[in-house]
């Protein structure tokens, strides 16, 4: 029989610890069992006996880094510093301690170990002073020393501490981040560099500055020091040197310093020119002479350190340092040529680090572009002229300098910046034919619609190309965005140019286009194509005219969208605020009647009805707009909504969604709470009357009439007629009557605010204006008693309605149960005749007694034989005959007393025959 070997596993005691790199367990090395101790070490360094043995000194120091190879423990903090000291003074005259001074500090660079978990806490102060105090030591005139410094606070701020299985565990590595950043010890490397002049330790202490300006709190303390102007000036010396470690380090600190240290101190640090000339002159350094890929890098790292200084601080002083000049040079060699002597021998090929530099010099010059000074630098050098060169059909693009997909980011980069730019430089914007080329642009960009299958497919590379691949959609969405820029600056010159070219029947084409689309990006189209419609047709009738019919049932397309899209996050609420803005633009008078024709105003009260209640406000003032024609009053009052809603209960449930969110007092039947203040909402009340009396802005009563929508509905009921009105409920007509008095209750708003400011001024009005202010408030008030007594009248009318209509019910129910209790209790008395016989005698005896007295006695006739006509001993209660029918109850409540035999099934019937003896 065959013997299987067990594998066996290791396990693991205390000898093992994590290896944070390999992810895994490795066994501990255990140090030789050594009777060393702090205490003893500390004995023999200092005890005035054995100054002179130099050896035993540094014997003790390697046993103790053996011993203690994992790291010092953290109440240790003071004996090990008590041995730093000391062999700092043993260096002082030998230099041979430097081996085992570096020995202790590099030690010092592993995580200290805690005994209890508590250890964190009581010892968090005492480590952020040992760290200062063993900084210090980087002051000692020894490259060995202040190298080891400098590594050991970077592997402390850097380092993962270990995890071990068992026995002491290491400190949180939050905790060594934390002393560190506490102790302010990147102030103490921070003065050191300002002095070193050993290009070896200034580069280590640059390389850890590098990971200490991850935090903000480092970064500020490095501009308190202003070490940027150190750095920036040894930047400019190492150019010279050609130490391309030392400027790749000097640029990432210089780029950590910017983005993660306290805006105000970058602004305040460079808008000094020193900085600023640094960076100028280290970027035409590389313009010049980068040849390799480490210099290109090294180019770019400086532009992007530009690109971020831009951002954090756009007052820098860039233009009178020369750099936006030398910037533009740059983003235009391609385009646009230059004699200057700074671009001498430049070029651009079509590799990677010159495709980014020129993307981030447009990114950098565009950020810039509002100051006008800097502008007219970039205008002057040829900026608008080399982005226009990309504005032009790209399939008929043969370019030398670019592959297709870079020339196409740069197209698109190109465009998204004229949308900036033009609009600042319309006078360049012209002089360079920029209608007539995104005209044809916006052509080009159309074909997919008319062509289908056309050769070009867009690469969709890069932001600006989203959406774009195999297609010319990126190209028509910025071009549609620079359109929008240019004729939102109002210009009439240059949109009537723009119309002159075609331009509204081209962009009828693109709503055409992506009428039923779904995609976010062309829907983002659509409505920046109607905004410019908008804009276009908003003062000029022939305009709307051009717009016509199609133009027209396009809009009532995009308004019939469904209501569960507004919400689904891809852009149909933008579309739907450019359709209703449309609507004011490009239908109002000239293309009403053709709206109304095609059914418009029972679609915008769908619309009103379904949208959104931020958007209804917008809603209702196009209809309210449109309903200054009579002829669409009748499609007003004719629609109905979800069901059968009508426009008038829909405009009164909108005023009270309205006051609702308002916090207006009302009553849960919706009648006025305080006729002191019909109208005024929560913020109204809580706004004091002195926040608006001494400024120019209107007051809330006045600000009120734009914020929401009760004056549009008052008036759109004003113009229905509050006397022809279809009938509503009660509730709905105590609503009317508040909005009925709508006017009048704002005029006395107003008169009230009035009477209020004139007594903050200490104005006292004269006699007869006094009397004129108390009758308003007087009117005013009555008026708000009337309207409450109305609406109660009307509450109590409606109660009474009720009321009867409940007893009129009432009444019905009880005739309805009559006739049933008549059939119970017949059915029940003949129940109780068959089955008591007494009852039968009784009911007999009744029967006969009524046969009696029903006979008349003929006159005349006195002694006549009357013959009996009943039998004797019959014991039944009816008529005589062969057979009786006996009904059967279908309510479950009434039992009938027979029962039906076993064997034998009832009848079909509602009736049981009995056979009469």
């Amino acid at each position: 029989m065959e013997t299987i070997e067990v594998q066996k596993f290791p396990l693991m005691g205390s000898n093992m610890q994590y290896d944070t790199s390999t992810r895994s367990f490795i066994e501990r090395q255990q140090p030789p069992k050594l009777d060393t101790t702090l205490e003893k070490v500390l004995q023999l360094l200092t005890d005035p006996h054995s100054t002179k043995v130099k050896e035993r000194h540094t014997k003790a120091v390697k046993r103790i880094c053996d011993r203690y190879f994992s790291g010092f423990y953290l109440k240790d903090l003071g004996l090990v510093y008590k041995i730093v000291e000391s062999l700092v003074e043993h260096m002082r005259e030998d230099e041979d301690y430097t081996s085992s001074l570096v020995q202790i500090i590099m030690l010092c660079g592993k995580s200290f170990l805690k005994e209890k978990a508590s250890d964190d806490a009581v010892y968090g102060k005492d480590l952020a002073e040992f760290l200062v105090k063993l900084v210090r030591l980087i002051e000692l005139p020894k490259p060995m020393v202040q190298i080891a410094v400098t590594h050991c606070i970077g592997s402390l701020y850097c380092t993962p501490v270990p995890i071990y299985n068992d026995g002491p565990q290491a400190c949180r590595h939050e905790l060594n981040i934390k002393a560190i950043e506490d102790s302010n010890v990147v102030k103490i490397f921070a003065s050191e560099l300002k002095k070193m002049e050993d290009d070896t330790v200034y580069q280590e202490i640059l390389h850890l500055l590098l990971f200490l300006s991850l935090s903000s709190s480092n970064c500020d303390c490095l501009l308190d020091m202003d070490i940027i102007s150190v750095i920036s000036k040894n930047m400019v010396g190492a150019c010279g040197s050609s130490n391309s470690k030392l400027l790749q380090l000097s640029v990432e600190v210089l780029w950590n310093v910017i983005e993660y240290g306290n805006p105000d101190k970058v602004q305040d640090r460079f808008e000094t020119s020193s900085v600023v000339k640094s960076l100028y002159y280290t970027f035409c350094h590389f313009i010049k002479k980068a040849k390799t890929k480490q210099d290109l890098q090294l180019r770019n790292d400086v532009m992007s350190v530009t690109q971020v200084l831009v951002t954090r601080c756009p007052s820098a002083p860039l233009l009178e340092c020369g750099f936006i000049k030398i910037l533009t040079l740059v983003a235009t060699s391609s385009e646009v040529k230059t004699t200057d002597e700074l671009m001498k021998g430049f070029s651009m090929k079509p590799q990677n680090d010159d495709f980014e530099l020129k993307k981030a010099a447009w990114t950098t010059l565009i950020g810039l572009a509002e100051n006008d000074a800097m502008r007219q630098v970039m205008i002057d050098v040829g900026l608008l002229t080399a982005l226009f060169d990309y504005v032009k059909p790209n399939d008929s693009v043969c370019s030398v300098e670019w592959t297709s997909a870079q020339y196409e980011e740069l197209q698109l980069q190109a465009l998204s910046s004229l949308e900036t730019l033009s609009p600042l430089c319309l006078e360049e914007y012209m002089r360079g034919h920029g209608n007539t080329r995104l005209i044809m642009l916006l052509e080009w960009a159309c074909l997919d619609f008319c062509y289908p299958e056309g050769d070009y497919g867009g690469h969709g590379n890069s932001f600006f190309g989203e959406g774009g691949y195999q297609t010319r959609r990126a190209q028509l969405r910025y071009t549609i965005r620079v359109l929008l820029a240019v004729v939102r600056t109002g210009n009439e010159n240059v949109i009537q140019d723009l119309c002159d070219q075609g331009l509204i029947g081209s962009l009828l084409v693109v709503l055409k286009m992506y009428k039923d689309t779904e995609v976010p990006i062309e829907l983002s189209i659509l409505s920046n194509t109607l905004l410019i419609l908008s804009v276009v047709c908003e003062t000029d009738s022939h305009r709307k005219a051009t717009f016509g019919d199609e133009g027209v049932d396009l809009l009532l397309n995009f308004l019939s969208l469904d209501s569960e899209k507004f919400s689904s996050g891809l852009g149909y609420h933008k579309l739907l605020l450019s359709s209703v803005n449309a609507i004011w633009c490009c239908v109002s008078f000239m293309n009403q009647d053709l709206f109304l024709e095609r059914g418009g105003i029972p679609i915008l009260l769908d619309l009103l009805e379904k949208c959104p209640p931020s958007m209804q406000n917008l809603v209702l003032g196009a209809l309210l707009d449109l309903t200054e024609d009579a002829r669409a009053l009748p499609h007003v009052v004719t629609w109905r909504g979800t069901g059968q809603k009508t426009a008038v209960s829909l405009l009164i449930q909108l005023w009270r969604a309205e006051e609702h969110a308002m916090g207006v007092k009302r009553d849960r039947n919706h009648i006025m709470a305080d006729p002191a203040t019909p109208l005024q909402g929560a913020e109204q009340l809580m706004t004091d009357v002195s926040a608006h009396a001494l400024s120019s802005t209107p007051t809330l009563a006045i600000l009120d009439v734009a914020d929401n929508m009760r004056a549009k509905i008052y008036a759109m009921l004003f113009r229905i007629g509050f006397d022809n009105l279809p009938p509503v409920s009660a509730k709905d007509q105590i609503t009317l009557t508040l909005i009925e008095n709508y006017l009048d209750f704002k005029v006395g708003e107003v008169w009230e605010e009035i009477i209020a400011e004139l007594m903050l001024d200490n104005i006292t009005p004269i006699k007869s204006d006094r009397e004129a202010l108390r009758e308003i408030q007087t009117i005013i008030a009555a008026k708000s008693e009337a309207v409450k007594r109305h609406q109660m009248e009307i509450l109590d009318r409606e109660s009474r309605v009720e009321l009867e209509d409940e007893q009129a019910c009432y009444e019905q129910i009880k005739f309805n149960f009559k006739q049933w209790e008549q059939q119970n209790a017949s059915r029940i008395n003949f129940i109780n005749k068959t089955s008591d016989y007494e009852t039968l005698q009784i009911s007999k005896q009744r029967q006969s007694a009524l046969a009696e007295k029903s006979k008349q006695d003929p006159p005349g006739i006195r002694d006549t034989v009357e013959h009996n006509t009943l039998l004797k001993m019959l014991t039944t209660t009816v008529h005589s005959g062969r057979h009786i029918n006996v009904p059967l109850s279908d309510n479950p409540n009434l039992v009938s007393p027979h029962k039906v035999l076993p064997g034998i099934s009832p009848t079909r019937s509602n009736e049981r025959s009995v056979i009469t003896q």
